[in-house]
């Protein structure tokens, strides 16, 4: 596999430019996941967990952000401490993302990652490539990518540049290390076509509010605007979408792929309609998954720009 060539913006490109206060957030950043990395796993997760339980509790805004969701996934659940208990949870799982970047640096220079994720649904589902995985903010969800590259595939992603360019180019450069192919989204889309012709396949996150060129589709039963890239790749090209994720097994840095459902894109001729169609089934398939493992979802997004 290729190493992965992704076209940031120059400001952006091996640190460059980089001012006092980035190399500050930097350093902070790096020292301080280090450190949890350090210490026993269990006490590092746990940590993590309860930094995000905390910070979900003493955030209004952030608590307003996930219960507008989670009442919306849960329409019939009247204990709003359930409700919150799944935001804290899911939040402590963004926190334990974090960690395991680190972590994933380091098993992959040693050679053990793969023995840490089960690749095992994604080689039985057989799925020839091309085709489109597409997932959300669920569980170990770069994991998923890089596992991926670990059961066989050549796995292309798309990713906006970093404004830190210190962290954009630790980022970038694990996810080299696994064999990820990285495109700017400004453009990039091209290049992913190209390379999904010649059989590899696009690993893309879907569920977060899209300003500029979204799509409005239902999101848990209300309308917001959704990624559209994916899904209009799939109506062009006819390529299937894979709606799947890493789901963390326990607490710790272990992981399984699980399959949620394949789904095939709309092509009636219309295009704009086609895409629409599209990516609501796309949602109803990730709705589904993320309702299998709430615990581990990011509830605290503001997908429906709820104001507080």
């Amino acid at each position: 596999m290729t190493e992965a060539e992704f076209s940031a913006p120059a400001e952006l490109a091996e640190g460059r430019g980089a001012s006092v206060l980035q190399w500050i957030s930097y350093g902070l950043f790096r020292g301080f996941f280090g450190c949890l990395c350090l210490l026993p796993e269990k006490l590092s997760y746990g940590l993590a967990a309860w930094l995000g339980s905390i910070h979900c509790r003493i955030s209004k805004r952030r608590r307003t952000y996930a219960l507008a969701m989670l009442r919306r996934a849960y329409p019939e659940e009247t204990d709003e401490a359930k409700l919150l208990k799944l935001a804290e949870q899911g939040t402590g799982n963004l926190l334990k993302v974090s960690i395991d970047m680190a972590l994933t640096t380091r098993r992959l220079k040693d050679g053990s990652f793969a023995d840490y994720v089960d690749m095992s649904e994604l080689r039985e589902l057989e799925l020839p490539a091309p085709w489109i995985g597409v997932s959300g903010h669920l569980g170990g969800w770069e994991s998923g990518a890089i596992g991926a590259c670990f059961a066989g595939y050549e796995v292309h992603v798309t990713a906006r540049g970093i404004r830190n360019p210190l962290l954009h180019d630790w980022v970038l450069e694990s996810r080299r290390k696994a064999g990820m192919q990285i495109h700017d989204r400004r453009g990039g889309l091209r290049d992913v076509a190209a390379a999904l012709d010649r059989g590899g396949v696009l690993m893309q996150v879907v569920d977060q509010y899209q300003r500029k060129r979204g799509v409005e589709a239902d999101w848990f039963g209300s309308p917001v605007k959704c990624e559209r890239a994916a899904a209009a790749l799939a109506v062009r090209r006819g390529y299937p979408l894979l709606v799947a994720t890493c789901v963390r097994v326990g607490s710790g840095f272990r992981f399984k792929w699980v399959n949620q459902e394949v789904v095939e894109a709309v092509q009636t001729g219309d295009r704009a309609a086609d895409v629409q169609a599209t990516v609501e089934k796309v949602n109803r398939g990730l709705e589904r998954l993320i309702l299998r493992y709430p615990e581990q979802y990011l509830w605290i997004h503001n997908r429906y720009r709820v104001k507080v």
